[in-house]
This record gives C-alpha cells, structure tokens and sequence, in this order.
C-alpha cells in the first residue's frame, strides 16, 4: 500500500511538472520591435506595424509559434531622425539580458548610429528594411540584412535603362543629411561614370525640406533623359510631383524605395513608370506572394492595390525570423547568431536566401520593378 501511495504521489508530482512545464511553454517571447513611432514618419511605421508585423506574427503563431510559445512584439520607438536618443534606448536594450535578438530598427541612418554599440553588447540584430549602401569593413559581426543593395543591383538596373530606354544623360537627386540617401548616391555616381553616362546635375536637399524648386529649375534645365532619386519615399514623392509639375517627364530610376507607399501616395500617382529593385513583385506566381497579396489585400480592403515593399519586408522578415529562432539551439545571443548562417535555400517571398557571413542576405538575382497602377510593384520586363 505505501508503495502505491508513494506511486501515485510520484505521478501527480510527474504531472504537476509536465503541467507547470507546458504553461511555460504557452508564455509569449516577448519582444522589442524598436521602428519608426515618432516624428515625420510615424505614419509609415504604424503602416508597417500593422500591415506587415502583426499578420507575419499571427502566421507564426499559427504555425506553433517559437519552440511552443507565442511571439509577441512590443513598440519601441527610434526616434528617426534624430540618432542620440535611439543610441541611449539601444544601449538600454542591450544591458537587458533577457531579450536575445533586436528585429526591426527601419533605417540605415538609425542602424549605422548603433553599429559600435551592437559589437560592444554582442547581440544580433536583424533589420529587414536598411536598403543604404554601407560604409563599414564589417557589419560588427552581429547585424544582419534583408534589403538587395545598391553596390549589387544599381549596375545591372542602370545597364538595362541605357540599354532599353537609350538613357545618355542623367541627373542624380538625393538628401543631405540622410546615410540611406548619401551612401546609395555615391554608388549610382560610380556607375553612371563606369557605364560612360553624362551626370548633367546633381541636385541635394535635406530632409523636411518641402519646396523643391531650385531643384526642380536645375533639372529641368539640363534636361535629363532619366532622373536617379536617393531620398526617403516620402522625399521623393514630393520631389517627383514637383518635378512632373513643373513639366520634367523623365523617367524616374531609383532604389528600394520605388517599393514605399509614401512615394506613390505623395507624388500623387507621378510615381507610375518609376524604376528601382524591390524583394518581391505583384506578379510572380509562386504561392508565397500570391498568398500574401491576397492577404494583404483582405485585411486592408484594397482590392485593387499590393503591399508595398517595406511593409512586405516585415512580413517575410518575420516568418525568417521565426525559421532562425526556431532552428537556433537555444535562445541564447550566441546561438541565434550562428542559426542565421546556417539559412541556405531558403524560400520566402522574396525569393530564395541565405546568409553567407553575417551582413547582407544573397539572393541568386535582382529583382527590378516598376511601378504601375494604384503603386503596384509590377517586374520591369
């Protein structure tokens, strides 16, 4: 008899365990989402917030979640584009233990300003929307990227505008005080020379700045056969409706922001024919962007409209999110480094990627776009 007490005293303690175990298992991973919240953009992260994480996030979770658990995301704002404050609330971040990787960060500017920061900790950080150009010898051996990069695609895109569209002269816009706009402008300069075009003008501004006509005057004078745009979407929306304003219809050439909203919406449809790279396109027929589309499509209601590139970056960037936290040994810093250079092959919607080293992500092709009706990211043929 006491054996069978002690038996069964042993099996309810086996599954009050077992019990306690899968509640634990069942609590959210809870964490930070640090992007755009504040300022002249916040539009643009509420858009991403709610257009891209937060239906990536419920497919993951759909799917099991992180090793059993939920994923949960919380805001926290970078203070784009100011750089100091985001630096005081990366370090905070960081000195926190308990959160293993920083998905998110929005723009290069705000990536570049925690570069140091990020080797010093020793955390991964893993942005799906830095598309700048970037300046360092090594990306302190923690940062990972999803954007396709100027250095790889704006020679292969600018041979196909000579090529298609006899583009001889060309004039260069691009802002100021912005790294995304300044380092990918430094590229376009570079090619234009290599492929033997003539840079006509080259016309800058800074950010917030909304009267373009100097600008606009400069290049309408020299007369470019197609205009190469480094700028935010918005900036650039802006710029390129005063630009067909005042009478330039050249043809726009630029990079991955020919995928932002802000750049079809504030050009006021001008942005239709404009040119650039994206991770994806409306019309590839795999399943993966299809489905999303389709998704996208039921949860905003825009029948006649897609996603737009970064709010597409999110979305995919989490489901690559959740394939390296779940492939990871355990969640640890460490070990959710080393699972994101074990990616190779795999499919998401922007293609198939892999991480050869930490930095960029490789994808076996650019994917070149052009914009169609209602902002579409139609492929550039």
């Amino acid at each position: 008899m006491k054996r069978k007490i002690l038996g069964a005293l042993a099996a309810v303690a086996l599954m009050a365990s077992a019990g306690h175990a899968a509640a634990q298992s069942k609590e959210p991973l809870k964490l930070p989402f640090p992007y755009i919240f504040s300022g002249p953009l916040i539009e643009f992260g509420e858009r991403v917030w709610n257009e891209g994480l937060l239906p990536g996030v419920a497919k993951v979770n759909a799917a099991g979640g992180i090793h059993g658990r939920p994923l949960e995301f919380y805001k926290v704002d970078v203070r784009f584009p100011e750089t100091a404050p985001w630096i005081s609330e990366f370090r905070r971040l960081c000195a926190d233990q308990n959160i293993p990787i920083i998905f998110g960060v929005g723009a290069t500017k705000s990536l570049l300003a925690i570069y140091e920061e990020t080797g010093k900790c020793k955390i991964p950080v893993f942005n799906p929307s830095s598309g700048g150009h970037w300046p360092h010898k090594d990306f302190a051996d923690w940062i990972f990227r999803y954007q396709p990069m100027p250095a790889d695609v704006m020679p292969t895109l600018l041979q196909k505008a000579k090529d298609d569209l006899g583009i001889k002269n060309v004039a260069l816009t691009f802002t100021l005080d912005d790294e995304f706009a300044v380092n990918n402008a430094n590229v376009s300069r570079r090619v234009i020379k290599e492929m033997g075009l003539n840079l006509v003008t080259e016309q800058s501004f800074k950010t917030k700045e909304t009267n373009f006509a100097s600008q606009v005057a400069a290049i309408r004078a020299a007369k470019p056969d197609a205009v190469v745009m480094h700028h935010q979407p918005g900036d650039a929306g802006t710029l390129l409706l005063q630009l067909r304003e005042r009478g330039v219809e050249a043809p726009v050439i630029t990079d991955t922001i020919v995928g932002g909203a802000d750049f079809w919406k504030l050009s006021k449809g001008g942005a239709k024919g404009s040119i650039g790279f994206s991770l994806y396109n409306v019309d590839d027929p795999r399943p993966a962007v299809q489905e999303w589309v389709a998704l996208w499509r039921k949860n905003t209601g825009k029948a006649e409209a897609a996603p737009d590139g970064f709010v597409t970056a999110y979305y995919d960037g989490v489901q690559v999110l959740a394939h390296v936290l779940n492939n990871a040994k355990d969640l640890s810093r460490a070990a959710i480094r080393e699972s994101f250079l074990t990616v190779k092959g795999m499919d998401t919607i922007s293609g198939t990627i892999e991480w050869d080293g930490v930095g960029d992500v490789r994808r076996p092709a650019p994917i070149l776009v052009q914009v169609g009706d209602n902002g579409k990211l139609r492929q550039w043929k």
